[in-house]
C-alpha cells in the first residue's frame, strides 16, 4: 500500500503527518520552526528532519516506503526561494521522493475545504490570500509585510484601536469604549497616565496584546469607532480575495473562501460581515467558511493527491482517522 507524508513547516512549529492510501493516519511528528527565514536553512532542516522522523517512527515506516509528500512551507514566497530550498534543503533531505512544494497558505487552503480548489484568506499576525481554480492554476497576493503593501492583520486592527484612543484623547474624534478597554488592559487610572506610560516606553505594544480582541469586544458592545475599524479591515480583506478571484477567472464560480487566523475569531461579526458583503459584490457565489482542518492535514492531502484525486470515501476515512489521531498524539488537527 502506498504511504504519504504531509509537512507543515511554520515560523513557530513544524508538524508532519503520515498516512496510507485509504486515508488512515498512521503517524505524527512535531518540531520547532521550519521557516528558514527564522534561523537559516541548516536550523530549518534540522527541525523538518525531526518532524519527519517523528511521523515515520510513530507510523512504523521508513522514508523509502513513502510514495509522496505534500509540503506547505512558510517563507517560500518567490520563485527563487523554491529553487534555493529545493537545492539546499529538500533534495539533501528527501532525495528524489515525489513531492508537491507550496507556500504554507496553500496547505491551509487544502486543509480548510473538502474541495481541491478555492481561496484562502489567512489573517493573524500577518495576512496572505491565495487560491487555486478548477483548472489547477494558482496565485497569491500579499503575505510579505507592510513594506510591500500588506495592510490588515490582527496586529494592525489592534494598533488602529490604540490610535483611536489617542485621537479621542486629543478631541479629534468623539468618545469610544476603546479608551476604557485599553485602560483596563494597561492598568492605568486615566488616559493621560496611559499616554505618558507609553510615550516613555514603560508600557509597550507587547504589554497590551492581544489588542485586536479589545477592538472586537468594543465593536460587539456597539462602539461605532471600533465597528468602523473592523469594517475597514473586512473590506480590505475582501479586496484581497476578489483580486485572487480575478487573477484566476473565478468571479462567476461557486467556491469556498476559507477564513483562518485570529482576526476571524473575534466576538463581533462586523469584520466578517463587511468582508462577505464586499466579496459578494464581485463574486456572488463565493462561500466564506471557517477552515475545517489544520494546514498539516492539507499538506497530507496534497501528498495523497500526487497519485489520485481525493474521493468522498477517502476523505471520510481521513476525517474519522484524524479524530483517533488527536487522542493518540495529543494534538488537535481541527482548525482552531
Amino acid at each position: 500500500m502506498p504511504y504519504y507524508l504531509g509537512l507543515d513547516a511554520g515560523g513557530t512549529k513544524t508538524f508532519c503527518l503520515a498516512g496510507d492510501d485509504t486515508g488512515v493516519v498512521l503517524g505524527f511528528g512535531r518540531a520547532g520552526a521550519g521557516n528558514y527565514e527564522c534561523a537559516g536553512v541548516p536550523a530549518a532542516m534540522a527541525e523538518i528532519q525531526q518532524a519527519i522522523n517523528g511521523a515515520l517512527q510513530s507510523a512504523g515506516l521508513k522514508l523509502d516506503q513513502i510514495a509522496g509528500i505534500g509540503m506547505g512551507v512558510a517563507g517560500a514566497d518567490l520563485p527563487e526561494d523554491y529553487v534555493m530550498l529545493e537545492k539546499e534543503l529538500f533534495t539533501p533531505l528527501l532525495g528524489k521522493l515525489p513531492r508537491v512544494f507550496r507556500n504554507d497558505s496553500m496547505a491551509g487552503l487544502r486543509g480548510g475545504t473538502k474541495d481541491p480548489f478555492g481561496i484562502v484568506i489567512a489573517c493573524g499576525t500577518g495576512c496572505v490570500c491565495a487560491g487555486i481554480n478548477r483548472s489547477g492554476k494558482e496565485t497569491r497576493v500579499g503575505g510579505i509585510n507592510e513594506d510591500f503593501g500588506d495592510m490588515v492583520s490582527g496586529s494592525s486592527l489592534g494598533t488602529e484601536g490604540l490610535k483611536a484612543v489617542w485621537r479621542c484623547r486629543d478631541g479629534i474624534t468623539g468618545p469610544t469604549l476603546l479608551t476604557d478597554k485599553f485602560l483596563e488592559r494597561s492598568g492605568c487610572p486615566d488616559v493621560d497616565v496611559f499616554f505618558r506610560e507609553m510615550y516613555y516606553g514603560h508600557i509597550t505594544y507587547d504589554d497590551l496584546q492581544p489588542m485586536a480582541k479589545l477592538v472586537f469586544d468594543a465593536a460587539y458592545e456597539g462602539d461605532a469607532i471600533a465597528c468602523d475599524i473592523l469594517e475597514w479591515g473586512g473590506v480590505y480583506l475582501a479586496k484581497m480575495v476578489t483580486a485572487v478571484a480575478r487573477h484566476l477567472d473565478m468571479c462567476a464560480d461557486t467556491f469556498d473562501v476559507v477564513t483562518t487566523g485570529s482576526a476571524f475569531k473575534g466576538i463581533s461579526p462586523v469584520l466578517i460581515d463587511a468582508m462577505t458583503t464586499t466579496i459578494h459584490r464581485e463574486c456572488p457565489n463565493a462561500r466564506p467558511v471557517r477552515a475545517r482542518f489544520e494546514p498539516v492535514v492539507g499538506a497530507l492531502l496534497l501528498g495523497m493527491e500526487l497519485d489520485a484525486l481525493m474521493t468522498e470515501a477517502r476523505y471520510t476515512v481521513l476525517s474519522g482517522s484524524l479524530e483517533e489521531a488527536e487522542a493518540r498524539f495529543g494534538v488537535s488537527f481541527k482548525a482552531q
